[in-house]
């Protein structure tokens, strides 16, 4: 570690309702509430729709009172990684509750169910699974009001029937996937959708009934509202941020790739880009991560900026993209060219794991925030996990490593530390969780989960019109 430096940058802060800051999520969920709505409204009704079988739809709906009541921490431990749910309700500090009516409840036979396991093709099985949840969806949507997001909470028959009896949550065939099969009916119907699984219903998740509580909250909050609980402090105006990944598009030319974009404002809000489809030029002695050609890279660039100044009726002052391979040549080319008038830019690879560790000389690990410098490299590994000062603890299971940040050698326009704190902040903006910070920012975390709905044939087939460019319906 000779001639290492150490940086440490402090906790970003979150806004909350009425403008109150707080760093950690929960906290100021707690004390200020969430972000009010553009309405204005101090309490959120989020209609919720039901659907699943008898049992399953049964058990969500116990999962949904006891939330209403509050669920305490199991045992005597009352930190701030086993606080209670405070419950919902008009005097909620969540200021939301849930409106459950019958005609937003679908429910599938169990005879239909059952009639699946005579079928011996996986895939016509899984197809058919799928045609009785994109009736209910369909019933339900077509309702007046129709719900704001609605919970599927799968059927522990059909888990079992299609997981060979392992109990297990992931339903996948060679051709498909049937969460995001799910998440794209609910798009087609403009409605965002929660998957539950079966052990979460039973009480066997790995995650407490009262975290569950927490997440499922935040999250259905987000998407009924089609609005974010908190937002950013630390983000520089007239920036705009850009994670950029590549997926496969089942069905099509191996050597053909797909490209996304999640692009984010200093204000939070964001939306997804679907590119055209590239072509790789990565080589065959490379990693396997995909590279842009200049054309490819200076369109994408393009179709970028152009949507960013659609929504903010004007060109950025600065651009960031995040990826997580290296910015090779022609791809470098292409950026510029199609950014040439950005006055300032900053290309930044993010890789997720990297072997350095770090160890402090107290029983703690590395604090969040932390940075390690290493002497003659244009990279830097950050602590986005460790040791949280904010809620005295450090609630993750091993030692922690960090990220690594790697800025372009030629176009970076900022300092380390800015790119840093940029970067721990973004890993607090994931609206799917309560949790404190994610490892990944959410610039290139959630390139998975988009990724894996537009790969399916389905999703190809979305006209323009339709596509779903907000990312409530992707989670």
């Amino acid at each position: 570690m000779s001639g290492f430096r150490v940086d440490y940058l402090s906790e970003p802060e979150l806004v909350f309702a009425g403008d109150n800051t707080a760093k950690d999520p929960r906290s100021g969920l707690l004390k200020y509430g969430p972000c009010p709505p553009r309405d204005g409204s101090n309490h959120e009704v989020v209609r919720v729709g039901l659907i699943g079988d008898s049992w399953s739809i049964s058990a969500m709906r116990d999962l949904l009172e006891d939330m209403r009541y509050g669920i305490l921490p199991e045992g005597d431990d009352r930190q701030r990684w086993n606080q209670p749910f405070p419950g919902l309700g008009p005097n909620s500090e969540l200021k939301m509750s849930f409106d459950q009516r019958p005609m937003w409840r679908g429910e599938i036979e169990y005879d239909d169910i059952d009639s699946l396991s005579d079928v011996r093709d996986d895939a016509e099985r899984v197809e058919m699974a799928l045609d009785y949840i994109k009736y209910q969806i369909e019933s339900v949507c077509s309702t007046t009001p129709s719900p704001d997001v609605i919970i599927v909470s799968i059927p522990e028959n059909l888990a079992e029937l299609f997981t060979g009896g392992k109990k297990a949550d992931t339903i996948r065939t060679a051709d498909t996937d049937f969460r995001s099969r799910i998440k794209l009916l609910g798009m087609l119907n403009q409605t965002p959708t929660q998957l539950i699984g079966p052990k979460t219903l039973r009480g066997e998740d790995v995650q407490p009934r009262r975290e569950v509580a927490w997440n499922l909250a935040v999250g259905l909050l987000y998407k009924a509202r089609r609005g974010r609980p908190w937002k950013l402090t630390e983000l520089k105006s007239n920036t705009c941020y850009a994670g950029i990944s590549f997926y496969d598009e089942r069905g099509t030319d191996p050597d053909t790739r797909a490209s996304i974009a999640q692009v984010f404002m200093e204000t939070g809000e964001n939306f997804v880009i679907r590119g055209d489809p590239v072509t790789d030029i990565a080589s065959d002695a490379d990693t396997g991560r995909t590279h842009l050609s200049a054309g490819d890279a200076e369109l994408l660039i393009q179709t970028i900026l152009q949507r960013y100044g659609d929504r903010r009726q004007d060109r950025p002052d600065r651009l960031v993209i995040h990826k997580s391979s290296n910015f090779w040549k022609q791809e470098t080319e292409g950026f510029k060219s199609g950014s040439a008038d950005v006055r300032q830019r900053d290309f930044i690879t993010i890789r997720e794991h990297h072997p350095i560790r770090l160890f402090s000389n107290t029983q703690y690990p590395p604090l969040r925030g932390t940075v390690a410098l290493p002497p003659g490299k244009s990279e830097y590994y950050l602590y986005t996990k460790g040791f949280i000062p904010e809620i005295s603890a450090y609630a993750e299971p091993g030692t922690p490593n960090p990220i690594v940040v790697r800025p372009h050698e030629e176009v970076n326009a900022t300092s380390y530390r800015k790119i840093c704190e940029e970067i721990l902040s973004f890993s607090k903006l994931d609206w799917n969780s309560s949790d404190f910070c994610k490892k990944l920012p959410v610039t290139v975390g959630i390139a998975d989960a988009v990724s894996d709905i537009l790969a399916e044939p389905m999703a190809q087939n979305l006209p323009d019109g339709a596509f779903p460019y907000h990312y409530y319906y992707y989670m």
